[in-house]
């Protein structure tokens, strides 16, 4: 039977919280052993969730800027307590909504 290294002193834990205490060990060793019905087990998602509202992944854009543009979006985020992509998400829809606009009162030819 495979045991649970003990270290530091600190109880053991799961991710879930359950206690690795020798009779939780035993209980998932003879589970191991004999199997289990995947059909107990929970479904989990990987990854961050969509931005786009549907199943699957968001685009992705990966961009360079200089110091000072990258400092004002940090001085951005850190005063509306929020992540850099988040600023520069919203930078941008802004920037396409005037764009749209101005597009829309453009003349053709």
């Amino acid at each position: 039977m495979a045991g649970v290294k003990r270290g530091g002193g600190k109880p053991l834990t799961t991710k879930a919280g359950t206690r690795l205490d020798p009779e939780v060990e035993r209980r998932f060793t003879e589970e191991g052993e004999v199997g289990f019905d995947p059909a107990t087990l929970t479904r989990r998602h990987a990854g961050r969730p969509s931005l786009s509202g549907r199943a699957g992944h968001s685009n992705r854009v990966d961009l360079r800027v200089d110091d000072e543009t990258y400092e004002a979006i940090r001085r951005i985020a850190d005063q509306d307590n929020r992540k850099v992509s988040d600023v520069v998400r919203e930078a941008i829809r802004r920037f396409l909504e005037g764009e749209l606009t101005v597009l829309g009162r453009r003349r053709v030819g």
